[in-house]
């Protein structure tokens, strides 16, 4: 009986601990406002080859990787043309 406690609590802390950082909405979400920002590409291609990229948000982050590398090739192909705004057209309040 103690080993089969043993086995389903460790079977529980590995089955957690692997749920554990990946994408959730809400970061794929912070993901989608960075693109907003940057702007020149359709946000949503940019969130999927984000998440396609990288196995999770931490890796997402770093600065020098080698994912970061690929992720940059990736979305090349969600770049969208962005119409330049005449002054003389825009209205001020």
């Amino acid at each position: 009986m103690n080993k089969l406690f043993t086995l389903l609590l460790g079977t529980s802390v590995l089955f957690l601990a692997s749920c554990g950082g990946g994408w959730s909405d809400d970061k794929k979400e912070l993901i989608k406002n960075d693109c907003i920002l940057i702007g020149g590409y359709d946000c949503d291609c940019y969130v999927e080859k984000a998440v396609e990229t990288f196995e999770n948000p931490e890796e997402y982050n770093k600065e020098d990787s080698e994912a970061k590398a690929k992720f940059t090739t990736a979305i090349a192909s969600c770049e969208v043309e962005v119409e330049e705004v005449e002054e003389e057209n825009l209205e001020s309040f």
